[in-house]
């Protein structure tokens, strides 16, 4: 039978570590805090956990360059992707731009869209936010003409 030392296996926030016995890699185990590590004699297995996984892990590579090393993907990586959320519409509504409710009287309307057009206006703001001051204005401009033409304002 062919030997499987040495050999790493990352899985599921751990790694587990095979090997034949060697004092200073022993050592680095040994270093690690008792919480984030376990031996079993049987096996010769020793198991890392994440915060100190890495380390040992890189320890254990510079030891044996020749060594096995197997990953396996977290349960959390395996699940389905969520489905992708749905596609926001190109023109937002009106009464949400405006910040209104579609009850609002028609002079509310209009008092909204020019208080936030005097907020938003690009002439007022700084060279840096002028981008996004003339994008945010056109919004304002377009949600008031679409409620003028619809008769609310």
């Amino acid at each position: 039978m062919a030997s499987v030392y040495p050999t790493a296996t990352a899985k599921l926030g751990r790694t587990e570590f095979l090997f034949s016995y060697d004092p200073a890699m022993v050592d680095d185990m040994k270093g690690v805090p008792v919480a984030f590590r376990s031996y079993d004699p049987d096996k010769r297995l020793w198991t890392i956990s994440v915060p100190y996984a890495d380390r040992i892990l890189d320890r254990f590579l510079r030891r044996f360059p020749h060594a096995t090393v197997h990953e396996y993907a977290s349960h959390e990586r395996t699940k389905a992707a969520p489905p992708p959320p749905p596609p926001r519409p190109l023109h937002p509504d009106p009464y949400e731009v405006l910040h209104l409710l579609p009850s609002a009287p028609p002079e509310l309307v209009e008092a909204a869209a020019r208080t936030l057009a005097k907020l938003h206006h690009p002439d007022r703001k700084p060279a840096h936010e002028q981008a996004r001051a003339t994008a945010t204005m056109a919004r304002i401009n377009r949600a008031a003409e679409d409620l003028r033409r619809r008769g609310v304002a």
